[in-house]
Formats: C-alpha cells, sequence, structure tokens
C-alpha cells in the first residue's frame, strides 16, 4: 500500500509535468485485496483509492491487522490524497 501526499506532489510537479510522490505504507493481506477489489468493482493489480471510496470497504470482513493499518490510514490521510494498492 502507497500513499501519495498531495503537497509534495504539488509542489514538484512543476519540474517535469504531472508527478506522483509515493509513500511505502504496509503491506496487505491476498484476502484483504480481493475484497476491496470486490467492494469497489476494481480490477487489475493496482487499485486507486480516495477518503471516499474507503467506507465503501466492509472493514468487518477484513482481518485484524489489515483492518488496523487502513483505519490508522484513513486517519492520516489528507482530503485529496490517494491510496494505492499495489499487487506485486
Amino acid at each position: 500500500m502507497y500513499v501519495n501526499p498531495p503537497y509534495v506532489s504539488k509542489a514538484m510537479a512543476h519540474f517535469a509535468g504531472d508527478m506522483a510522490v509515493l509513500e511505502e505504507i504496509g503491506t496487505l493481506n491476498e484476502k484483504t485485496v480481493e475484497i476491496i477489489k470486490e467492494s469497489l468493482g476494481a480490477k487489475g493489480n493496482e487499485i486507486d483509492l480516495s477518503i471516499s471510496d474507503l467506507i465503501l470497504i466492509p472493514v468487518e470482513r477484513l482481518p485484524e491487522d489489515d483492518r488496523k493499518l487502513l483505519l490508522k490510514v484513513a486517519q492520516e490521510l489528507g482530503a485529496d490524497a490517494k491510496l494505492k494498492i499495489v499487487r506485486r
């Protein structure tokens, strides 16, 4: 899971066009990723989430460690930041 802090991206965007700065914040269980994809109707190996998308995830179905990580991220995520989940 990565988070794209908007301030850094906006501050650096003038150097070479659009730019995303990613910060790795943790790893999710495969089951959790499948639940997220199912609840959002996402396909592929990358999922971009906003704050409004997080409320659509059925957290009661997630393993405890992943639930704690997502809740922590939700509390710290800025209003215009994006959360990116990448399957490697």
